[in-house]
């Protein structure tokens, strides 16, 4: 990054997502993000048309933390598939919650009780990602299903939107340390979705928990 502009577009980018963050999305204007900013209200118009376009751009990076990504293949050549899941999406959740911008944007997002103070298309892009992330968890559990890993009674669909939900929640009340992912101390509500999920939870790599 160059230029005077970009370096001052940045600037607007991240002071908005603070400001967002700070206050609710809604509630900031675009004279509290120059301010933020430490630049004139001229100049957040010179780089953005109104306050949906700050928006955007605020959001434009983001990554779906609990997308586990389109390689299925890994999972019906393990052996223990659930077990991949469960460290795939720890080390996604470690990405999200390491990087400040990232962890920044959900936890916005999720405090903010959805996507109701964005723009139609950006709601409706975030809706694609739930959706994709749903369904490339759902394909997932099917897989342990037809693999005789997964506890009979339950649709592949209903533990990955419980995955999808609780890996959330966890993200939403950031874990005050990261976890050892092949250790005992993995996010305990996501360990407890995969263990009653599944038939042979010993072998998630799991220790029991007192509770």
């Amino acid at each position: 990054m160059n230029s005077r502009a970009e370096r001052t577009r940045a600037a607007l980018r991240d002071a908005a997502l603070t400001a967002f963050a700070q206050r609710g999305i809604r509630a900031t204007t675009l004279e509290d993000v120059a301010a933020r900013a430490n630049v004139t209200r001229g100049a957040v118009y010179w780089h953005f048309a109104d306050k949906a376009a700050l928006v955007r751009e605020v959001f434009n990076d983001l990554a779906w933390p609990l997308d586990i990504g389109t390689n299925m293949d890994a999972y019906w050549l393990c052996e223990n598939p659930m077990q991949l899941l469960r460290q795939v999406l720890w080390l996604r959740m470690r990405n999200c919650i390491e990087d400040v911008r990232q962890h920044s944007m959900i936890t916005l997002l999720l405090r903010q009780g959805g996507t109701g103070d964005v723009s139609y298309d950006l709601a409706g892009r975030f809706e694609i990602m739930t959706a994709l992330s749903v369904q490339r968890l759902e394909t997932v559990i099917d897989i342990c299903y037809q693999r005789g890993g997964s506890r009979p009674g339950l649709t592949p669909l209903q533990v990955a939107e419980c995955i999808h939900a609780t890996g959330l929640g966890v993200l939403a009340e950031k874990p005050g340390r990261l976890p050892d992912p092949y250790g005992s101390s993995f996010f305990l509500p996501l360990d407890l979705v995969l263990l009653g999920a599944s038939l042979a939870g010993d072998g998630l790599g799991i220790e029991t928990y007192r509770l």
